[in-house]
């Protein structure tokens, strides 16, 4: 009696340690392929960042410097002073966060209506997702031409009145789910307790789908910062964005200047970070908040 009841402790230990092996291996497995994502995927901004901190006589020295002795910013100051990068950078800023705000405004009352009172039916649900489907290159000449015609052209109102239009589809579509969950109870409730339409929307619609709104927003101060074609065809000397100086940096003609065009890309993807970075915890409860169902 005793050896079967050894022999089965003995068994059970040996099918625990296997049990525990085969954890160790998985989760080792597991921080070995993230740390390589990690590596692959922010290994180039980490050297671009540090080269935008290096002397001009680390570039190209062997073996290379990875992290430069005595960091400098004197690539962002000869950027900001000699390149008209803080203006730049400011104009992008600006054009970003209004059309960001623009676009909520006016995706939101338009989503709102396709989700409660199916405006349109299907057809305008599918013009929407058509118009965000089409790309940039196919735009471009009309909206030159309307916008020269018009005096729109080399202004911050241009920029901001076609970023708006060309995020608003996208925007109404991702609205359109999260207030398809939202409990149309709780704004009966409201109704019941006297508040308009308009009243109940924005007390008690509005808080409650801000972490979808939030997602929105960061996609849309994203797109827009992102953007490069409109910009370069639309703006001047005054209003060009920090995507236009960044590729003047990086397509060409850059060997005396590696430090501007590293300080440029840095500043180009610095403030996406930042937002998303304030935003993570809303972009969370936002992607949760699309994708319940009933």
């Amino acid at each position: 009696m005793s050896v079967a009841v050894r022999e089965t402790a003995l068994a059970g230990a040996r099918r625990t340690t296997w049990y525990r092996a085969q954890h160790w291996l998985a989760s080792g497995l597991t921080y070995l392929g993230l740390a390589a994502a990690l590596v692959f995927f922010l290994g180039p901004f980490f050297w671009i960042l540090t080269t935008s901190l290096k002397g001009n006589e680390d570039y190209f020295t062997f073996p290379p410097v990875w992290i430069p002795e005595h960091p400098s910013l004197a690539h962002y100051g000869r950027l900001f002073s000699k390149a008209s990068g803080l203006r730049y950078f400011g104009n992008s800023l600006l054009v970003s966060t209004l059309s960001m705000f623009a676009a909520l405004a006016v995706s939101l009352p338009t989503a709102y209506s396709i989700a409660r009172w199916r405006f349109g039916g299907g057809f305008l649900s599918g013009v929407l997702l058509v118009l965000r489907m089409l790309p940039a290159i196919a735009l471009i000449i009309p909206v030159y031409i309307m916008y020269k015609t018009i005096g729109l052209t080399n202004s911050y109102l241009g920029l901001i009145i076609i970023y708006t239009v060309v995020y608003v589809p996208f925007a109404v579509w991702l609205l359109v789910g999260f207030l398809r969950d939202f409990p149309a109870e709780i704004e009966e409730a409201a109704l019941i307790d006297g508040c308009s339409r308009l009243k109940a929307l924005i007390r008690v619609v509005v808080p409650i789908i801000a972490p979808g709104m939030a997602v929105v927003a960061l996609f849309g101060f994203i797109a827009t910062w992102n953007e490069f074609l409109f910009a370069v065809v639309l703006t001047g000397i005054e209003t060009k964005t920090m995507m236009v100086l960044v590729t003047s940096y990086t397509s060409g003609g850059t060997d005396m200047f590696y430090g501007e065009a590293s300080a440029s890309v840095v500043l180009g993807v610095l403030p996406a970070f930042v937002v998303a970075f304030l935003l993570q915890r809303y972009l969370v409860k936002g992607l949760a908040l699309g994708g319940t169902k009933g």
